[in-house]
């Protein structure tokens, strides 16, 4: 049974609340007022579902203007080149300077992006935390 806490008896029974996740236990913290709530989940559960999210990457050639674009479906973002690796460095810049702008406003971001968008956001902020900057795995 999921075992629900307002953010007082969260504070409160916090050492409670970490054993029984690390046992496996999905735990909801809300606010008594908001509609929005957080799961503590065991992170290896959390690496574990997040590994099974697949970036969908497109290439496309335009034989009219030569050009290559390599494009990130989840991301809505797409870099050009005239060629190949010339289109994914420019993706990858532009994920990169995304990353910078996403992190500074993330307040902003969690209240207009999507939830799709905003948990492979997260596994693109675990892939740069963890030094691994190969995010299309």
């Amino acid at each position: 049974m999921l075992k629900r806490y307002n953010v007082s008896e969260t504070k409160k029974y916090y050492c409670d609340i970490n054993s029984k996740v690390l046992a496996g236990v999905e735990v909801i913290t809300y606010k008594s007022k908001q509609k929005d709530e957080v799961s503590h989940i065991k992170k290896d559960y959390m690496d574990f579902l997040l590994d099974k999210l697949k970036f969908n990457v497109s290439e496309e050639y335009d034989k009219e203007l030569k050009i290559f674009t390599i494009s990130v479906l989840e991301l809505n973002m797409y870099g050009e080149g005239k060629t190949r690796e010339e289109a994914i460095v420019d993706l990858v810049d532009s994920i990169i300077e995304f990353v910078q702008i996403y992190t500074e406003k993330i307040d902003l971001f969690s209240k207009v992006e999507s939830v799709e968008k905003q948990v492979y956001m997260m596994k693109i902020l675990r892939n740069i935390s963890d030094k691994c900057y190969c995010v299309f795995a």
